[in-house]
């Protein structure tokens, strides 16, 4: 899949190539920036994508289209709570099943803020994980765990960037209760050097970017998931 954006005030036509032909057929437009085209590893009949744009602005940011059940595209979460709007981002779509899990960060007007699942088939969304820092998110293979890094020491007072100091904890998160399990501490700071964790294939081990602010540098580092994780 790719995107065609003039800009981030113009509008955007999505196109599916083959890779076999390089044919590209358009699937469909859009007057704002989407962005982060991608198949459902779940069900590639669905296509995932994002409302881009500064978070706390963006009151629809992921979508989803479907041929048949949604060929224009479709919101697959409401943002809007009684106390204003939820800013969500960093969705990381599931292997296991129809759905993504998304941070909403602690910059969010609204709450709570944490760890949500989502999905575009008309399944509510769940609050997993309550949290005031989580910033990337990821899920292992099966469904079981997600992964979380944080603006900010987790236990620091505040949330979102505040009193965060260019500190990120890797987080452990039982998809199923909730609970949370620090893994590691590492630096943060401008792209490139965002932890931005992820499971390997096999769901043993947590990949994360520990860079250097004071150097630069950038780096890959590997923590075991504990076995068993109550």
């Amino acid at each position: 899949m790719t995107e065609q954006p003039v800009g981030r005030e113009h509008p955007v036509t999505c196109l599916e190539i083959s890779v076999a032909t390089g044919r590209a057929d358009e699937l469909f437009g859009t007057d704002w920036f989407a962005n982060h085209p991608a198949h459902s590893p779940h069900d590639e009949s669905w296509l995932t994508f994002a409302h881009e744009g500064p978070a706390r602005e963006v009151p629809d940011r992921i979508w989803a289209r479907h041929p048949a059940r949604a060929p224009q595209g479709r919101r697959v979460l409401d943002q809007s709570t009684d106390g204003g709007t939820l800013a969500v981002g960093h969705e990381r779509w599931m292997f296991h099943d129809l759905g993504a899990v998304v941070c909403a960060y602690g910059e969010s007007e609204a709450g709570p803020r944490g760890l949500y699942a989502v999905h575009p088939d008309g399944r509510a969304a769940r609050l997993v994980s309550e949290g005031e820092r989580d910033w990337h998110c990821d899920i292992s293979r099966d469904g079981r765990w997600a992964v979380v890094d944080t603006t900010g020491p987790l236990d620091a007072p505040g949330r979102g960037w505040q009193n965060a100091g260019q500190v990120s904890d890797i987080v452990l998160v039982d998809m199923a209760s909730g609970a949370r399990t620090p893994l590691a501490r590492t630096a943060a700071d401008r792209h490139p050097r965002h932890p931005r964790p992820v499971f390997t294939p096999d769901g043993s081990a947590v990949l994360y970017n520990p860079g250097d602010p004071s150097t630069g540098e950038v780096a890959v580092a590997r923590v075991p998931v504990p076995q068993p994780v109550s």
